[in-house]
């Protein structure tokens, strides 16, 4: 597994100007490395039969569980930008939500190898450029497996009447879900160094099933960043907030 190691020395190169990697970030530094002695062991993408365990007590209250007779068919790793609104720029104007847009990297097979390594990755890619990520994610996919459709996964994006959409087509699958809104609990805080208390990540979601094929319900957890200033103070009409979160979707 030689070219894993260095497709992703590659992906630490490239991600160096716009990380804090090679400005004394230890926590970040030490995620890559963690990532890299995983990847080496194991296959990286399309583990259709992953069944590991939602981790729902991680906040309090804890979402609802997974409606009966339905079953995990994906984990992904979501990268992209909230997405707000500000009708002026006074200080008591508060930021209004109009969507999200990511990149869902195929995680199934990471999620069921190491969950810890896992659920440590959103706080990390947070961090990272979409545009590296997508590069890093293509080259290793094709590196990985000659059948495999890659490791992105698909997108997420929201529609003009304001519904989430998680479209996996993408990446080769039939499945895609118009979601609507379910649960919402707000994010646990963080222990890491480089990462504030829970007010900065958007909150863990359950998602219904508003129209679709193949999925019913997505969550949306172990989020990092995407919320927005108190104050539209200082902001531009439209803005975008980066972030990262597992999304896993059961059908």
């Amino acid at each position: 597994m030689y070219f894993l190691t260095s497709i992703s020395i590659f992906l630490a190169i490239l991600v160096a100007e716009a990380s804090p990697l090679v400005y004394g970030d230890r926590a970040l530094t030490e995620d890559f490395v963690k990532i890299i002695k995983v990847l080496d062991g194991m296959q990286v993408g399309n583990c259709v039969d992953a069944n590991p365990t939602l981790p729902l007590c991680d906040t309090e209250p804890a979402l609802p569980a997974p409606s009966h007779g339905l079953k995990l068919k994906f984990v992904a790793l979501g990268r992209g930008t909230q997405n707000y609104t500000c009708a002026s720029s006074e200080e008591s104007a508060s930021p209004v939500a109009v969507g999200a847009v990511a990149t869902l990297f195929d995680a199934s097979c990471l999620v069921s190898h190491s969950p810890t390594i896992l659920h440590e990755l959103p706080s990390a890619v947070s961090k990272v450029s979409s545009d590296a990520l997508g590069l890093f994610a293509m080259l290793l996919g094709q590196m990985t497996s000659r059948t495999s459709s890659g490791l992105i996964l698909g997108e997420h994006y929201f529609t003009a009447k304001g519904a989430p959409m998680f479209d996996l087509r993408l990446g080769g699958h039939k499945d895609w879900i118009q979601a609507k809104k379910g649960s919402s609990v707000p994010a646990p805080s963080q222990s890491s160094s480089d990462s504030k208390d829970g007010d900065q990540n958007v909150p863990w979601l359950k998602l219904g099933f508003a129209d679709g094929l193949g999925i019913r319900e997505v969550y949306r957890i172990h989020t990092s960043g995407g919320q927005p200033p108190a104050s539209c103070k200082g902001q531009k009409e439209s803005f975008d907030v980066e972030y990262a979160a597992e999304y896993w979707f059961y059908g």
